[in-house]
Formats: C-alpha cells, structure tokens, sequence
C-alpha cells in the first residue's frame, strides 16, 4: 500500500476523530510531512516558508517534490538545490569526493560527466585514482562485484599505460 500524499509504502494508520464523530482514515508513510504537520501542530514560520517555495518556470512546489513527485523542468534543479543535494546526501547517492568539496564550497554545482559543449579529456592518472576510490567505497560496502569489476577495470588502465 501507498501512503495517501507522498506515495511511499505506509507505515501509519492516522485516524482523526472530527466533531460531528466522523472518523478520518489516512494511510501515511513515517516521513510524511503532512503526518508530522498532523502531529506535531501546525508547521514553523520557516516550514511555511519552506512549502511556499515554487519554480518559477513551471509551477512546481518544494512540497510537491518532498512529497515525492519529479521535479517539473530544468530550472527546479536550480531552485531545489540545496533540499535535493541533502537528499542525495542522505540516500548516499553522493561519492565522498563530492561531499567534501560540497562542505567547503557550498555553492558550487555538483556535476559528474562530459558536457555538451566540450570534450572532457581526463588523465590516466585521475581515472587510476577514480577507479580506486570507487574500489575501496565497493569493498566498504561489500559490494564484491562492483569491486571484481573495478578492479578489472584497474588492471586495464594499468597495462595500457606500460
């Protein structure tokens, strides 16, 4: 089952009880914020001000994006931000490279990959480095074969620059 706001699975039954003795049923995820609003009262000044942030391209909420729904264009990247790279952060979708640059230069970008416009060349040596980090993150995480797989992938490297 899905929780009734953000779609993630249920994890709450909320019942409210209204004054003409009507029973309210909701399905709710744990981190639905609107079961937190429930329980916990009305939101802070800054969680209102939070939920009134919208794309001004297309529309989208904040609200509607920590629901769970994709963001609407591009420009919601820019927008979004901050509440995004937290996310990612949280999900562990960030390599740790990235996280310590992103703690001492807060309003830098993140991106991974070529852009559209220029040729990135990378050095042997960056990639050898790359792969070994991403190695040792595998081993962490006892992912054995991503790690066979990146080890390959060393190996590689290693003989083509001899």
């Amino acid at each position: 089952m899905e929780c009734s706001q953000c779609k993630r699975p249920v994890k709450v039954l909320y019942k409210e009880i209204l004054r003409d003795n009507t029973i309210n049923c909701t399905e709710m995820c744990a981190d639905c914020p609107v079961l937190q609003a429930k329980l916990h009262g009305e939101a802070s000044k800054t969680e209102k001000q939070e939920s009134l942030l919208c794309c001004g391209h297309c529309g989208t909420s904040l609200e509607s994006v920590r629901m769970g729904q994709p963001v609407g264009c591009t420009e919601c990247y820019a927008v979004f931000n901050d509440f995004l790279v937290s996310e990612m952060i949280a999900a562990d979708a960030v390599p740790l490279v990235l996280q310590k640059k992103l703690a001492t230069q807060r309003a830098q970008a993140i991106h991974i990959g070529k852009s559209p416009d220029k040729p990135v060349d990378i050095t042997l040596s960056t990639k050898l480095a790359s792969l070994n980090e991403a190695l040792n993150e595998a081993l962490k995480r006892e992912n054995y074969e991503q790690a066979a797989w990146l080890r390959d992938q060393i190996k590689t490297l290693r003989e083509e620059q001899k």
